[in-house]
């Protein structure tokens, strides 16, 4: 029996939300109701206004953690994993949004598959049946001694691409832990992107961090020219994005080209409020 309970695999479950309490009372039940029990499930709450804190107050299954403000992806996964990363306690983090929705036996699966030096991720679809296949704050399970080795994401980003320089390029290509997508556990990302379904301010931030990862951030994986020219790439099609297909293309290519003149000069941080609309 006490081998057993030495063997056994310690998870906290961080969720990231923001005023979407519908799909954060169905991810949690789908947590709760897992095949096999995480340790500690935290909620970081970045400043929801729609009951989100009351909601999570009521409920003694649940560790609360509120943010003062909204900071985005980045800064809520950092303040997440910062949660867990000081305890003794906990073997694995399992990170995701509050629109991921792990079937029975998702994180069973993966802590069969894992290890203490491979980071794991499901089988996820998007509600339009578009399969992801690669790792995102989606059901993804991180050993807590990586973390101890790499560090916590970067906040600073704000809001796009903190995944790829944290799950990419620190995990894969500076520490060089292994990746390894499991295909039998699986899951749902309640969420489809379609023409003008990003807001303004997504292509500010989208345009930023692209830029400065590409040119200041992958340096130990591309050479000068290939981060160039990878950059160039895809702000030329994300661009072509916003003027063929995108409606309020003014507002969008303004703050496209903000973005891109920020991410050139390391200008980085919640510079610009998200909303439907940034003046």
């Amino acid at each position: 029996m006490q081998d057993l309970i030495n063997q056994r695999k310690r998870v906290g479950v961080v969720i990231l939300t923001f005023n979407r309490i519908t799909l954060l009372k169905i991810a949690i039940c789908k947590i709760l109701n897992q095949s096999v029990l995480a340790d500690e499930i935290l909620v970081v709450d970045n400043a929801s206004n729609d009951g989100t804190s009351d909601f999570l107050s009521s409920n003694k299954n649940i560790t609360n953690l509120r943010l003062e403000e909204n900071s985005g992806p980045a800064g809520g996964f950092y303040y997440g994993i910062k949660y867990f990363a000081t305890k003794k306690n906990i073997d694995y983090l399992w990170l995701m949004d509050d629109d991921f929705f792990p079937a029975y036996t998702c994180l069973e699966t993966l802590l069969a598959k894992g290890s203490k030096q491979t980071v794991v991720y499901p089988y996820v679809r998007d509600k339009d049946f578009k399969t992801r296949l690669d790792p995102a704050w989606s059901g993804l399970l991180i050993p807590i001694n990586i973390v101890n080795q790499v560090g916590l994401p970067k906040k600073e980003l704000f809001f796009w691409g903190e995944d790829t320089e944290y799950l990419k390029h620190r995990i894969n290509e500076v520490h060089k832990f292994q990746s390894s997508w499991i295909a039998a556990a699986k899951g749902v990302h309640f969420a489809s992107r379609g023409k003008n379904s990003r807001a303004p301010w997504r292509y500010y931030y989208e345009s930023r961090n692209n830029i400065y990862i590409r040119l200041y951030v992958r340096r130990t994986y591309l050479n000068l020219v290939q981060r160039v020219y990878k950059a160039f790439k895809f702000w030329l099609l994300l661009l072509g994005g916003i003027l063929l297909q995108e409606d309020n293309k003014l507002e969008k290519t303004k703050l496209f080209m903000l973005g891109t003149f920020h991410g050139v000069f390391k200008k980085l941080g919640k510079t610009i409020e998200p909303g439907p609309t940034v003046k």
